[in-house]
């Protein structure tokens, strides 16, 4: 009998809000913000429910603005929530317990959290005092990171003279040198190069595998969230409106009917033969391998078209019944656009 998976994070109707002054315009609108300010209230957080199991790697998709870092404080324990409950291996995490603390890390892509100034190496032995960690298993969990993270010959360089992807490696291996069971990864990729972003990628989904680690991870790029997570959150405006795998969300709602014809007529036309709104039809671009103008690709010929799967029978009869088809198809759309639809 298969063992149950552990819910290691259970969040409950979590809101938080914030307020601040609001202040008009001009001469007047300072003296009234001295002699009677008034506030408005922004909700970061509204009502967000879902319970993350052990070993799970969650993808934390939004649009900037949507509550995403939010969350992540909240659940790290920087910030409390303003109603609903969050708990984490089964913490307060604003109570920020000391057994706690041990057993998280949060790393922030647009934060550096080590010291800059110091070699990485003399910053690690700080965090080895502040954790307290025994010297030998000290070494063996900084020589594997180092080891993983191809990063051993820059332990002695001062962490502001290494680039930003070497500054990126040495960020995880601090946040990670305590072996922490749930991390917190926001915008890890942030800036970085494809090598550098294809790189961590690898380490935290090998990371994940061999410690069975927890990790939420946010992003913007659609190839983090494609290759290392299982399950996605996804966020608008506070509220979680989406909870599942990739391969769920991007194989709902529309797909694209590629056809190839041997004459384009203009996308007036095609979208009042095809039955859609020109802005859901789409002609095919030139690829490599084409003449100079494109003129022979096949691409140039080719029109896509975002419909429901359900009416494609009936939208390729119509085409085929006006025009000559040449070659046919149906695209998946990518887990990008499937997302920036949603938001």
């Amino acid at each position: 009998m298969a063992t149950e998976a552990k819910s290691l994070i259970q969040v409950e109707n979590v809101r938080r809000s914030f307020r601040s002054v609001k202040k008009s315009e001009g001469l007047r609108g300072a003296l009234e913000l001295l002699v009677k300010p008034q506030y408005q209230v922004h909700e970061a957080l509204k009502g967000v429910s879902f319970t993350i199991e052990e070993g799970a790697l969650v993808g934390l998709i939004g649009a900037n603005g949507a509550g995403k870092t939010t969350l992540l404080k909240v659940l790290s324990g920087l910030i409390p929530a303003t109603s609903g409950s969050a708990r984490v291996l089964g913490y307060d995490p604003f109570a920020r317990a000391l057994d706690f603390r041990r057993r998280i890390s949060l790393v922030m892509g647009q934060k550096a959290q080590l010291w800059w100034d110091l070699p990485a190496a003399d910053a690690f032995l700080l965090l080895r005092a502040i954790y307290e960690i025994p010297k030998d298993e000290y070494k063996r969990r900084l020589d594997e990171l180092a080891r993983i993270l191809d990063v051993g010959r820059l332990l002695q360089t001062q962490i502001r003279r290494l680039s930003l992807g070497e500054r990126m490696k040495m960020e995880l291996i601090g946040a990670l040198i305590h072996w922490p069971e749930v991390v917190f990864l926001d915008e890890p990729t942030i800036g970085l190069d494809v090598i550098a972003a294809s790189s961590l990628r690898q380490f935290l989904k090998t990371y994940n595998l061999q410690n069975r680690s927890t990790m939420i991870l946010t992003s913007h790029n659609m190839d983090d969230i494609e290759r290392l997570c299982s399950r996605v959150l996804i966020i608008k405006e506070g509220q979680l409106i989406f909870d599942g795998s990739p391969q769920k969300l991007a194989g709902t709602g529309e797909k694209r009917l590629r056809v190839r014809l041997d004459k384009l007529p203009s996308v007036e036309e095609l979208s009042r033969v095809a039955g859609v709104a020109s802005d859901a039809v789409a002609f095919g671009v030139a690829e490599a391998g084409a003449g100079e103008d494109g003129a022979d690709s096949p691409e140039a010929t080719t029109v896509r078209i975002k419909v429901a799967p359900s009416l494609m029978p009936a939208i390729l009869q119509s085409l085929m019944a006006r025009y000559r088809v040449v070659d046919m198809g149906v695209e998946e759309q990518s887990l990008e656009d499937v997302i920036s639809l949603v938001l």
